[in-house]
């Protein structure tokens, strides 16, 4: 009773009795305990589990092997090196050791748990799912219910993974990730600001997550919040400075605000870590535009469109360029191409229509304007570009609308300003 107690030790339970003392140092004591009986099984099932806490997959699922050798029926010993497999990213051995476990003992929670969690990484999703329903039914805990709502974010249908991560945080309320899991379900959903609420709780209770940071990086980015999106950012290339998707992330963001140095200084970093990144690249395209590199910012964006043609933004950049060098037809295509991928890209819509403004297509620009407005994507630009194209259409009263609303969101905005004392000036005459 006692070896068969022993061989049973979790991973979990491994981690307790080993969180006093250095793994390393508890595999060296167990080396000698092996060497002095080789035919003990408590010995490489608890070097296995020391293996395991270590980080060593492969070393763990060999004493695990040796411990099945020695105990070919025991289904503690298939779900320790499931465990080892699914550490190790064999997901399919890991699978089909968790299958023997519970063939051997169907009452073994802990193994539909792991092979749920083996299912979803293999891309099995409903079979995660019966297995998280299997756990739920037999002893519900709140990393089943996390895990399920995994699983049905990945499958898309996050009202049902909100109402999983919900019962997760109903179970344990400081669960960090739970918290994490929902605020990205939220994100999906376009619940920024409960999006960001989430991720706020999920840092205080614990700050160590790069990924998180960055999470929140990008709500705050959806937002416009590019101050706050930068600190984000910055954090999580501090935690993880060999990330190439944040150290782009924070590369973006400086860009967003016009601070072009610091922007190409980490986008740079950002290529140099993933020379593939076709967003990194359509980013430094038009930072290098702005700091005069004409040359380098069409290189750049050439690239990032031939590595990703069906990315609108990509159009959308190297359009923008088009349209400031004069190039309106270039620029007409990129736009169009941009919404042809994606109908809401909010800065191709009005760039096309700044493009007819210029080209004097003013029909054609003001029905980009409104499409902007109905979206409620517009800005200030929006409705004083339309009373531009208004006004050259003879729609005066449409256009002094325009130009007032500009005025009542922004007092100081002189272009319209300008353009409305000129309207009535000319009307007084």
């Amino acid at each position: 009773m006692i070896v068969l107690m022993a061989a049973c030790l979790t991973p979990a339970r491994a981690q307790d009795s080993l969180s006093g003392s250095k793994p390393i140092e508890t595999i060296e004591n167990l080396d000698r305990a092996i060497r002095l009986d080789p035919t003990n099984p408590i010995s490489y099932n608890n070097r296995g589990l020391a293996h395991l806490f270590a980080g060593r997959a492969e070393q763990a699922a060999a004493d695990f092997t040796t411990v099945i050798e020695i105990f070919p029926n025991n289904a503690i010993a298939y779900q320790n090196r499931a465990r080892a497999y699914l550490q190790a990213g064999d997901f399919g051995r890991s699978i089909a050791d968790f299958d023997m476990s519970l063939k051997l003992d169907p009452g073994l929670v802990e193994s539909y748990q792991g092979r749920g969690v083996a299912h979803i990484r293999f891309g099995v999703l409903d079979k995660g799912i019966a297995d998280f329903d299997d756990v739920i039914r037999r002893k519900p805990t709140a990393n089943a219910y996390t895990s399920r709502g995994t699983a049905y974010a990945m499958k898309k249908q996050f009202d049902r993974a909100i109402a999983d991560f919900d019962e997760a945080l109903r179970l344990e309320p400081q669960r960090a990730e739970s918290l994490q899991s929902r605020g990205s379900a939220w994100i999906s959903k376009g619940e920024i600001d409960r999006a960001i609420a989430d991720l706020d709780k999920a840092i205080q209770l614990d700050g160590t997550q790069a990924p998180w940071y960055n999470l929140r990086g990008t709500s705050h980015a959806a937002r416009g919040d590019f101050a706050r999106a930068i600190i984000d950012f910055k954090r999580a290339v501090e935690l993880d400075p060999d990330s190439a998707e944040y150290q782009r992330n924070l590369g973006v963001s400086h860009a967003e605000l016009d601070d072009n140095k610091p922007a190409l200084e980490h986008l740079d970093k950002a290529l140099a870590l993933n020379p593939k990144d076709d967003v990194a690249l359509s980013g430094r395209g038009f930072v290098r535009y702005r700091l005069g590199d004409f040359d380098g910012a069409f290189v750049d964006l050439d690239k990032s469109i031939e590595l990703n043609p069906n990315h609108a933004d990509h159009y959308n950049n190297r359009g923008e360029i088009y349209r400031r060098d004069g190039k309106l037809e270039k620029a007409l295509t990129d736009f169009d191409r941009a919404l042809q991928l994606d109908p809401r890209q909010r800065s191709a819509q009005q760039n096309r229509a700044i493009v007819f403004l210029a080209m004097k297509e003013y029909d054609r620009a003001i029905a980009d304007f409104n499409t902007v407005i109905d979206l409620k994507l517009d800005d200030e630009e929006t409705y004083y570009g339309r009373a531009v194209a208004l006004r050259e259409t003879g729609q005066i009263d449409k256009a002094v609308a325009d130009l007032e609303h500009v005025l009542g969101r922004s007092p100081n905005f002189y272009k319209a300003r300008d353009l409305l004392q000129e309207i009535r000036s000319k009307t007084a005459q």
